[in-house]
């Protein structure tokens, strides 16, 4: 495939990926509204408390095998006797990670109550139980997906996630659910997606061919496991202020600012659409030896995407406090305009690396990977023990944009060092 080829695919396959960001808009943070409106500000704190560990344990259910899997099927695709024992090496110890993680969720789910003082949050965590493990399988089958490029598949099944999610939350409203139940939304959107998946999964890889799957296994174990640290700082990164905010204010005051974090999450997954994409080009490119074709697509993707970006924050910005409040149907939502403009500021000031976070993993790093999201992590929650006491909502808006800002020059700085790319 010739560069211009490469560029074309690239462009077409980042379209078709802007579709679940799209969605992510309309259907994503609408439920953050829906909650919002229709069970209040405490009900939106609970679900998005219940939905942060959530998260947290999906992770040590899929312990980066998905990047595992992803880079693995990436290097050569085109053997698909070799695909087939790379995804079944990786879907083994998945399911058997993810029903421990389950486990584990469960077990603990009134500890987290007790730290986070609410009765409601052990409720939700019951009603989402099921949906982890699914989860937590979902993580690396769609990571067996965008190793072959089938980008646009890709694009509709994260978009179907988000659809499925906007169906769980009508037919919560039609049957007036309890709002600790709502977390059963992940319930019903991950098992619903891990059917559509698996029948993925056997029409694209041949998996009665998967010999020597077990010697994939144990790679990809490893390679996980130096890995899975740093994906479960970067979880509880992207919650970490939610959380701090949960022990020390109240759940409204926590159900605002995650609204305002929400809409946060929904810019940054501009950059992450385009890392998706770019990720089994760097993968490639580095298994090949072939270090200046990531020099160059880091500069041609940084050229048009930071200004990109940096609009689309600026404009976010400005329109919070016109259009939050009125949408949601409460002025109290209007206190969280400041943190989202602190939060907009991060995403801008980072946005000419944050579609390469995850290059050292691609390049076969992932130990010096871990160590780059904790000193990330250590950051945030430096900040968040430092200013959420005297700032409340804007320190913890603080802390997430300080973090944002580290993790792309920190990542920058390691992968020249480490891997030989100037990104």
């Amino acid at each position: 495939m010739t560069v211009n080829e490469q560029g074309r695919r690239l462009r077409r396959d980042v379209v078709w990926n802007l579709v679940p960001v799209a969605l992510l808009g309309v259907v994503g943070l609408g439920l953050n509204f829906a909650i919002g409106r229709w069970w209040g500000a405490a009900a939106l704190g609970v679900f998005n408390l219940v939905t942060t560990t959530f998260f947290v344990l999906a992770v040590v259910g899929a312990s980066g095998l998905q990047y595992a899997v992803l880079r693995a099927v990436a290097e050569d695709p085109e053997d698909r006797d070799r695909v087939a024992a790379v995804v079944v090496g990786a879907l083994v110890p998945n399911v058997v990670l993810a029903a421990v993680a389950t486990l584990v969720f469960l077990a603990i789910r009134q500890p987290v109550a007790r730290l986070l003082g609410s009765t409601s949050v052990a409720e939700g965590m019951l009603w989402a139980t099921p949906g982890l493990f699914c989860f937590a399988v979902n993580k690396v089958l769609l990571g067996v997906v965008n190793g072959l490029r089938r980008m646009r598949a890709f694009a509709i099944y994260t978009s179907l996630r988000y659809l499925l999610l906007a169906t769980g939350l009508v037919l919560a409203r039609t049957f007036d659910l309890c709002a600790d139940h709502l977390a059963v939304l992940w319930t019903f959107t991950e098992g619903t997606l891990l059917l559509v998946l698996l029948g993925e999964l056997v029409v694209t890889v041949r998996l009665t061919r998967c010999r020597g799957w077990a010697a994939w296994a144990g790679r990809h174990v490893d390679y996980g496991m130096r890995g899975v640290l740093a994906t479960l700082g970067y979880e509880i990164n992207s919650k970490l202020d939610v959380w701090m905010l949960g022990i020390a204010l109240s759940e409204s005051q926590v159900g605002i600012y995650s609204l305002a974090a929400a809409l946060n999450e929904g810019v940054m997954q501009l950059a992450v659409v385009l890392q998706n994409n770019l990720n089994p080009l760097v993968a490639r490119a580095c298994a090949g030896g072939r270090l200046d074709e990531v020099d160059v697509l880091a500069r041609r993707t940084r050229r048009w995407f930071a200004p990109a970006m940096i609009g689309v924050c600026a404009v976010s910005a400005a329109m919070y406090p016109l259009v939050i409040p009125w949408l949601v149907g409460d002025p109290a939502f209007a206190a969280g305009a400041v943190p989202f403009a602190i939060l907009m500021a991060g995403l801008a000031l980072a946005s000419p690396w944050l579609p390469f976070l995850q290059v050292l993993l691609m390049a076969g790093y992932p130990g010096w990977h871990t160590v780059y999201v904790l000193c990330v992590v250590a950051i945030a929650f430096l900040g968040d023990v430092l200013l959420i006491p005297v700032l409340g909502l804007g320190g913890a808006a603080i802390a997430t944009a300080a973090a944002i800002v580290s993790a792309a020059l920190l990542v920058r700085l390691l992968a020249r060092a480490r891997v030989g790319v100037r990104i």
